[in-house]
């Protein structure tokens, strides 16, 4: 091996190791939490509103949230407590058998998604290959927070 295709490898191998090093790292926020990733699981990331204390009034609240130009619409059914979301339903409404099968995916992954957390830091994304049907269940979140705040 030549010095210059020594220098190459060299290069090339450090070039990885800071690739996969930063790749690692998780960026952290302000409050010394680690900060949400990208959106791999469907979630966007938000602020958190552990320390600031309940906002939303405890209680089960449902609501349709409409999306596309259809519009097509998906209800929402969820229980709140201390504002995390402690159940979920999702009921898909369509009747055209593509959407209504989009609708079923993304009603079938949402509870894994979104109990347990904060209703603040809850905004979805793509689900399930369904790019519109999140577009709904925010604008039915949205709702049901505007409900529940008296």
């Amino acid at each position: 091996m030549t010095a210059l295709s020594k220098k190459i490898a060299m290069a090339t191998m450090v070039g990885i190791s800071v690739s996969a090093a930063v790749a690692g790292c998780s960026a952290t926020a302000a409050d010394g939490q680690e900060a949400p990733p990208g959106r791999s699981d469907g979630v966007a990331g938000s602020r958190s509103s552990s320390s600031r204390g309940p906002t939303y009034e405890n209680g089960d609240y449902t609501a349709a949230g409409q999306y596309g130009s259809g519009p097509s619409t998906i209800r929402v059914s969820l229980t709140l407590d201390d504002d995390a979301i402690t159940s979920v339903a999702v009921t898909p409404q369509a009747t055209d058998p593509t959407s209504r099968d989009f609708q079923e995916r993304f009603a079938d992954a949402v509870p894994g998604l979104v109990v347990g957390k904060d209703i603040d830091d809850v905004r979805l994304d793509h689900i399930a290959g369904s790019s519109l049907t999140p577009d709904g269940f925010n604008a039915a979140l949205r709702r049901i927070k505007e409900e529940a705040t008296g």
